[in-house]
């Protein structure tokens, strides 16, 4: 799965300013699992004190592994999410919580918004996967009868090669019989041996 992040620029646009990269940041996850994002700080200013708070919507919810950083110039912060199986099929109930940052020792503060959203369970998963692989099984079935050729049709069908390509010999040297008559009779022979083996090669 691919890391969540949100990134939190500090004074960028005027000292003690807090921009976000994402407005509303989405976590998918499971009912009764837990996942991780982190928040990377970059400070364009002087260095500052950084404070993390959670709302109310998501105190029981999210847990910052470090609430109080000092930035300098570059800052991870991670954070745990966690949705408890009491929420299944009940998130699109759950308003999305506020995460609250604080700079230059509460001058500025300002949030973005954390929701949730469920994602299909394993079960369900696993078995939309087995029927994609069924599918695909089946299908790979069907081309297999199809491509797939009885030995008596495959003699057959060499046969008929092979007649092909005698009876194209045959018709050269009669071809050849009427345009050069001084060889006519060599390539008569030719030819009438050609016509032989077709008759025998096909009994």
């Amino acid at each position: 799965m691919e890391r969540i992040q949100q990134r939190i620029y500090l004074s960028r646009k005027s000292l003690n300013s807090i921009e976000f990269e994402h407005e509303v940041l989405s976590i998918p996850l499971r009912a009764g699992e837990e996942t991780s994002f982190e928040m990377l700080v970059v400070n364009h200013g002087e260095p500052t004190h950084v404070h993390f708070s959670l709302g109310e919507e998501i105190k029981d919810k999210v847990m910052i592994l470090q609430d109080k950083v000092y930035v300098i110039d570059k800052e991870k912060v991670a954070a745990i999410v966690k949705l408890p199986k009491s929420y299944a099929g009940a998130v699109a109930e759950l308003c999305a919580g506020e995460i609250f940052i604080s700079t230059g020792y509460g001058a500025t503060k300002k949030s973005f918004s954390l929701e949730i959203v469920e994602i299909e369970g394993k079960e369900e998963e696993e078995k939309i996967a087995g029927e994609k692989i069924e599918e695909g099984m089946e299908e790979k079935r069907i081309v297999e009868r199809e491509v797939t050729v009885s030995p008596e049709r495959m003699a057959l069908l060499r046969r008929l090669t092979v007649s092909t390509e005698a009876m194209a010999l045959f018709f050269i040297f009669v071809i050849v019989v009427f345009t050069f008559p001084v060889y006519s009779f060599i390539f008569a022979l030719i030819a009438s041996m050609i016509f032989i083996f077709i008759v025998i090669y096909n009994l």
